[in-house]
């Protein structure tokens, strides 16, 4: 991992992409028990050439300079699946607006709030993440005020109620 944002700071300091922040099943590890996933999910802030978003550039210099490999949705960076992102929705740009510093390592990264790895998993509402709210809930280590008040703002208080009801 350490090798990973390494690689995702130069990227960074080379002026590939502006920013980075890690989210998904990578961030919730720093909150909470640390749940299977199959990749790092990397969303990264990058100037757009129109509507379109176009990653190549990232994977070009990630194959040329970093002896990376693409397999699928992938580029394996050190033997670690990393899957990169844009942020999408109102929600995914307001998480990665909102992010938070953490150290891996000694390593300054960005990741994602608990509260805002909930709404997303909320929001996306897949067996899963329903599993991952379950023993979230449990560990009781999250904001629910905050919580509350990004699913309101995003429409997600009724999924959530439902959701809860369901999980329990």
């Amino acid at each position: 991992m350490e090798s990973v944002i390494r690689t995702l700071n130069e990227l960074v300091d080379r002026g590939v992409i502006e920013g980075f922040a890690i989210g998904g099943a990578t961030a919730l590890i720093y909150f909470s028990t640390p749940m299977l996933t199959e990749d790092i999910d990397v969303f990264v802030e990058i100037k757009k050439k129109g509507p379109l978003v176009d990653l190549s550039h990232i994977y070009s210099f990630l194959i040329e300079k970093k002896n990376s490999k693409v397999e699928g949705e992938y580029v394996f960076i050190d033997g670690f699946p990393v899957q990169f992102l844009v942020p999408y929705d109102e929600l995914s740009k307001e998480a990665f607006e909102a992010t938070i510093p953490v150290s891996y390592s000694g390593l300054s990264v960005r990741i994602f709030s608990l509260e805002y790895l909930m709404a997303i998993m909320i929001q996306l509402n897949k067996p899963k993440y329903r599993e991952r709210l379950r023993l979230l809930m449990e560990e009781g280590n999250f904001d629910d005020a905050l919580l509350s008040k990004i699913l309101a703002s995003h429409n997600l208080l009724g999924r959530w109620d439902i959701l809860r009801k369901e999980i329990r």
